[in-house]
């Protein structure tokens, strides 16, 4: 009697066993994760960016036109950063309902901008242009640093997903004046490297934010192209 309930309670603890197996295996958040907390992989992956050398990145909005910048509304950007301290940014921008492209590079010590209304791409000495406020590297270095109250959203077999809030001002690297409130963000990690390749901010980043719901308003940020050989030319050439 005493063998057939060993062996009863033997059983019924490996059932116990698959069961909680299963169960961590369809929990959303893996175990994987919950090694490391939120901040913990947003530290890291901190530390990882600031050695990238080079990316590409795209920034773009949604639920509004774009970010007001004096007379014109900043659309959308596409960017290249090099490791030979160079960097090409290609933008557009609305003007009333016209849709302009500007442009702001950088190769060594000189500076190059492409004038929205001529489009040709001019030497400039002067730091006052529709982009002299963009700076994505310390613009995504603010990102990482500058997230409260992180917190697991999802997690996939590729990313770690995290939400979390930060001030509006940690962004003006990427959008210029900013206002003094706080926003909502989501960014993508990838589980392997570490990168972040994406960003989304929610809320009203200036007071020319003017969707009529503002917490609906968004600015995404890809990034991809890391470390890869990245050569920008002279855009005068």
């Amino acid at each position: 009697m005493i063998k057939n309930n060993f062996y009863i309670i033997l059983v019924v603890i490996y059932l116990v066993s698959l069961l909680n197996l299963s169960c961590t295996s369809d929990n959303p958040l893996s175990s994987e994760s919950q090694t490391r907390t939120a901040k913990q992989i947003l530290d890291q992956s901190g530390t990882i960016m600031k050695s990238v050398s080079s990316f590409e990145f795209r920034l773009s909005h949604k639920n509004i036109s774009g970010t007001r910048i004096g007379d014109l509304v900043f659309s959308s950007a596409t960017g290249l950063i090099s490791d030979r301290n160079s960097m090409l940014i290609e933008a557009k921008f609305l003007f009333g309902n016209l849709t302009l492209s500007g442009g702001f590079s950088t190769i060594g010590n000189t500076t190059f901008f492409l004038n929205p209304l001529t489009q040709k791409w001019e030497v400039t000495e002067d730091s006052v242009t529709p982009l002299s406020f963009f700076d994505p590297e310390k613009g995504i270095e603010k990102i990482l640093s500058s997230i409260t109250s992180p917190k697991f959203r999802s997690t996939s077999e590729k990313y770690w997903n995290i939400e979390g809030s930060m001030p509006a001002s940690s962004l003006s690297n990427l959008v210029g004046d900013t206002s003094d409130n706080n926003v909502e963000i989501i960014v993508w990690i990838d589980k392997d490297s570490l990168y972040l390749t994406r960003a989304i901010i929610f809320g009203q980043l200036n007071g020319y934010d003017d969707s009529e719901n503002k917490d609906e308003i968004q600015r995404i940020i890809d990034i991809s192209r890391f470390n890869e050989a990245i050569v920008i030319e002279n855009p005068l050439n």
